[in-house]
């Protein structure tokens, strides 16, 4: 017998070595944290094939558990003991600070030819088929009694070197001395930067991490951090306001001491407020500074931070109002346009992103402060109807009207729900001294100028905008059958398209895909494409290749992907066009054994020979079989 201490950190792609057993721990439990241990025998685990499904069904149950235990945090082996072919290791869960969330999760293996496998239940080895030998019985208990003694010793050690480990990864991005040099604007701008970026080292730090004696409501002040910084927020909380991508924050006030500090910040929210439709507000936070014994300033938040009372913030003074676009063009000067179509392009692109202060680089300067904070509350407004999760939408750049000094721009307002539906918005812009800039609320005159050019605009746009939309959407007016698409440039091909159906980027999926030239044709690539978004939205399980079959003019990609807990097979042909590999998405085409199915599949296929030819739709009939083959033996 034999004992050993290894450390090895797992990163979330990291493989086992099927020799040591620490690595087939690790393994292991990156499968339970991903919910995709496969339980059946000869499976993922050493369980015993005579296990009853009850017994089964308790073990997946515990493992969900411990899954949810895992969380996200990092992982590595501790202590390891080997017993010829069995073993017992500890691993620990070692990313958090809080020291409350640190665990130690035994594992038991047995070896199987030259690799290992976990014993299905946690720190034990039963249903793992061992026998029932007195000798071996009394072997394998010790390794048990060994895992849950040292599980509650290696916790002990874990929990009292945690203050040690975290002034460490502290200082790996803020160090002491470093603290002490700064003033209190210095302090504030790192300390909203670790927020905007969920730096947990350097926000602890700034919270009193580095001192030598900590803050008597620590353990508060660590548990709220680490809870906003590496999980998203539970309602529109202080924290929202300082880590949301969707909110745009900047100091507007700093006061300084001696040893004393306090800083407002001002909160940019579209969607703060509680009645429906959302309207765009803006809150104040306000953050008390101070210096420590040490001479380290130190942040100390409000309660509310540290505890969720279900308070909203509350919203900004009109003076501290009329401040926050001031600050925030200081702290943030825009890239100037030199032209209206640049202008139009940069708005829509702003529109488009995650991140509302790219909306607030587009606007137009005031002068008249009540005017600054208008312009900002409509960028904010209209950066939510895009982005307002009941309503994914996206903008798509159309006409753009322009003289020397204005301009006037369309967007259809791409909506996933009713991808063919007119939804336009329409935006002004001006040319300042900087460059052109988008101008929420344009002037009288400007307005008047083109008001029979907008006018005109709103009555052709609607009719032809459909065009732009499938301006880069290849027709399959012949198929040739002489360029088949390769078993990799599909898989690429199809993995990119998954990728950006999960971003729910209507535009870029339209870029992956060829139609058919029917009167029905482009109503059934966006209807298609909106199910695939919707689909994806109600899943975290992403969709896994079954099979690549390759004819003499197709290549189809077979899925599997999960909807509602229920597995789907979807068959994605490709074909090589003129623009480069395309997905034929109007096809519903899928492996099933319902009879309701096949008369779907047919109907689909009729559309194919009608299209391109019979003999495409016969190929494709023949590649569905082969995958309802695979799908068929692989569900045996």
């Amino acid at each position: 017998m034999k004992i050993a201490f290894v450390l090895l950190v797992l990163s979330l792609v990291a493989r086992a070595s099927p020799g040591d057993p620490g690595a087939a721990a690790l393994d292991f439990l990156e499968k339970v944290r991903q919910r995709k241990v496969d339980l059946a025998p000869g499976g993922d685990t050493a369980l015993f094939q005579g296990t009853a499904d009850e017994k089964r069904r308790e073990i997946s149950r515990r493992l969900d558990r411990m899954a949810r235990d895992m969380g996200t945090d990092a992982l590595e082996v501790g202590a390891v003991r080997e017993d010829a072919d069995y073993a017992a290791v500890l691993v620990r869960k070692t990313g958090a600070f809080d020291p409350g969330r640190l665990q130690v999760f035994p594992v038991a293996l047995v070896k199987r030819g030259a690799g290992w496998l976990a014993a299905p239940v946690p720190a034990s080895f039963e249903n793992a088929g061992a026998g029932y030998a007195r000798d071996l019985r009394k072997r394998l208990e010790a390794l048990e009694t060994w895992m849950l003694r040292e599980q509650v010793v290696d916790l002990e050690k874990l929990r009292a070197l945690s203050a040690e480990r975290m002034r460490q990864r502290i200082e790996a991005g803020l160090t002491a001395s470093a603290l002490r040099k700064m003033d209190a604007r210095e302090v504030g701008e790192r300390f909203l930067a670790a927020c905007v970026t969920k730096d947990l080292p350097t926000a602890l730090g700034l919270l009193g991490g580095l001192s030598a004696e900590q803050p008597d409501d620590w353990a508060a002040r660590l548990k709220a951090a680490e809870r906003a910084l590496t999980n998203e927020p539970d309602g529109r909380n202080a924290w929202h306001l300082l880590t949301a991508p969707g909110v745009a924050r900047v100091m507007v006030r700093v006061e300084q001491t001696v040893r004393d500090g306090d800083i407002t910040i001002a909160c940019l929210d579209p969607a703060a407020e509680k009645e429906k439709p959302a309207a765009p507000r803006i809150l104040e936070l306000r953050l008390n500074l101070k210096k420590t014994a040490d001479d380290l300033w130190q942040v100390n938040p409000p309660q509310e931070f540290l505890y969720d009372s279900g308070r909203e913030p509350e919203e900004a003074e009109p003076e501290t109002a009329d401040l926050f676009f001031p600050k925030w063009r200081e702290a943030h000067p825009p890239p100037p346009q030199p032209t209206p179509e640049l202008a139009h392009e940069a708005l829509c692109k702003a529109l488009a992103g995650e991140n509302l202060g790219a909306v607030l680089d587009t606007v137009i300067s005031a002068e008249d402060a009540t005017q600054a904070r208008a312009n900002s509350l409509r960028a904010a407004q209209m950066w939510w109807s895009i982005h307002d999760p009941a309503m994914v939408k996206q903008p798509l750049p159309l006409d753009l009207i322009s003289d020397e000094t204005t301009a006037v721009g369309f967007f259809q307002n791409f909506s996933v729900r009713n991808p063919d539906r007119w939804d336009p918005l329409v935006a002004y812009y001006e040319k300042t001294d900087s460059g052109w800039c988008w101008a929420p609320y344009p002037k009288t005159g400007t307005l008047e100028q083109y008001k029979e050019r907008v006018a005109s605009a709103s009555g052709r746009l609607p009719k032809e905008w459909l065009r732009t939309v499938f301006s880069k959407t290849p027709l399959l007016t012949e198929i040739q059958g002489d360029s088949t698409v390769s078993k990799e440039e599909a898989e690429k091909c199809v993995q990119a398209w998954l990728d950006t159906i999960q971003r729910a980027d209507m535009t870029a999926a339209l870029g992956f895909v060829a139609r058919f030239d029917g009167p029905k044709s482009g109503e059934n690539v966006l209807k298609n494409i909106r199910y695939e978004i919707a689909n994806a939205r109600k899943t975290s399980a992403k969709p896994t290749i079954v099979g690549i079959y390759e004819g003499r003019t197709w290549t189809a990609v077979g899925m599997k992907s999960e909807l509602s807990g229920k597995p789907s097979f979807p068959l994605y042909p490709l074909a090589r066009t003129s623009q480069g590999t395309r997905l034929l998405i109007e096809t519903d085409l899928f492996a099933s054994d319902k009879r309701r199915r096949d008369f779907l599949n047919e109907a689909a296929l009729t559309v194919v020979a009608k299209s391109a030819s019979a003999e495409a739709a016969d190929e494709l009939r023949e590649l569905l079989s082969r995958f309802q083959e695979d799908v068929t033996r692989q569900g045996e």
